[in-house]
């Protein structure tokens, strides 16, 4: 397969699908960029761009699209209109700690 590969690490193996950008680290999908086992990959396969392998929300020219449009924060907590199934949520810490 030209797209997926195994990278060994500290006694581990991660599976790194360049074809779908995935690593079962689980940051490259999380995250939307190379995780460092997808780094080794692409570094062993001579990609020098790995561009093509971020989202485009990590681009410079959609990241600028993003402050395009002016907004004004509401500063006074009395003018804010939350609806009463969103107070009514009860939200827990997590259980676990991911890193």
């Amino acid at each position: 397969m030209n797209y997926i590969y195994g990278v060994y690490e500290e006694g581990r193996k991660y599976i790194v699908r360049l074809d779908n950008r995935t690593c079962n680290y689980g940051r490259f999908h999380l995250d939307e960029i190379p995780c460092m086992h997808a780094i080794a990959v692409l570094k062993r396969k001579h990609v020098k761009k790995m561009k093509s392998y971020c989202s485009d929300y990590y681009k410079k020219e959609i990241l600028v699209k993003t402050y395009e449009m002016s907004f004004c924060p509401m500063l006074n907590k009395l003018d804010w209109h939350v609806l009463a199934e969103v107070l009514e949520d009860v939200i827990f810490p997590l259980k676990y700690k991911y890193h």
